[in-house]
């Protein structure tokens, strides 16, 4: 629920009296007032009993009751007193986070074998971390429940040892095999990283055009259809370096050509100079300057 809905605080007074968990969504950046007792937990105890104060009325509070808010501002700022009632967690994504995303998904598109073998390694290398995990905690039991009087002739415990050192030995060298062909597949994943890197760029200048006019909105999933879209249409080359080359020029123009089309005239030149000076910062365009335009 949002604020903003007819009756939402009878909404908030039922969920807290069912012990049902809340979401309030699109928080702007003030917090209503009426909130302050539920973030400040301001419980009064009458009998076995626990009420909260919603407004003027006094609210029991029941078991299970949880309250979780949202906003989709990009850089809010609480008062200090909120930062320290609630549990404040950022789901924005980085863009080096972003950019191991888009990675993932590139070479899913380009190379769909080598994507597929490097998740079936990391499901193996976690199967591998269970079993073991397993083992240790069988042996300790074992060894736990064994008499220590009689237990150099426990033949099942002994077998029991000698099984689980085999098993370790062998999963130590699958574990060695499967690290030596993650390097690979890693090495071969790394030629699309300047595609993921572009693609990452970009959406971060977009994203920063609400600056510049907060009627400038882009969603991660609007972003990715453009991405995908330019891949689509890039032209093959036999030799991967072209195709990387080619997929980031495809890339840039083509969400530059979505952007623009939504950009007023006057700052259709900002978000070319943004886009110029990070290809600059990261070397991409190379510019030679003179000790006099320095």
């Amino acid at each position: 629920m949002s604020l903003t809905q007819h009756g939402w605080q009878r909404k908030i007074e039922m969920a807290v009296q069912t012990g049902q968990c809340l979401m309030v969504e699109a928080l702007g950046q003030e917090i209503d007032p009426l909130l302050d007792p539920l973030l400040s937990k301001a419980y009064t105890k009458k009998g076995r009993a626990v009420y909260v104060k919603i407004g003027s009325e006094d609210v029991e509070v029941a078991n299970g009751f949880k309250l979780y808010l949202q906003t989709k501002l990009n850089n809010p700022h609480y008062k200090p007193e909120t930062a320290a009632q609630c549990t404040i967690i950022n789901f924005i994504v980085t863009e080096s986070g972003l950019e191991d995303q888009l990675l993932a998904m590139v070479v899913r598109v380009e190379k769909p074998e080598l994507e597929q073998t490097k998740e079936e390694l990391v499901s193996e290398q976690n199967d591998y971390k269970i079993q073991i995990a397993k083992l240790e905690a069988d042996l300790l039991a074992n060894l736990v429940a064994a008499d220590v009087a009689t237990i150099l002739d426990n033949i099942e415990l002994i077998e029991g040892l000698e099984l689980t050192k085999e098993t370790s030995a062998t999963i130590a060298e699958k574990q060695a095999i499967a690290v030596e062909t993650e390097i690979n597949i890693n090495k071969s994943r790394e030629i699309y990283r300047r595609v993921a890197a572009e693609g990452a760029m970009l959406y971060f200048l977009l994203i920063q055009l609400c600056v510049v006019d907060a009627m400038y909105q882009y969603s991660l999933d609007a972003f990715q259809t453009f991405f995908f879209k330019a891949i689509d249409k890039t032209e093959m080359f036999e030799e991967d370096e072209q195709r990387v080359l080619k997929l980031r020029e495809v890339i840039r123009m083509t969400v530059y050509q979505w952007v623009s089309r939504g950009l007023f005239e006057r700052h259709k030149l900002i978000f070319m100079s943004q886009l110029t000076f990070r290809l600059m910062e990261k070397q991409i365009l190379q510019v030679d300057y003179t000790d006099k335009e320095m």
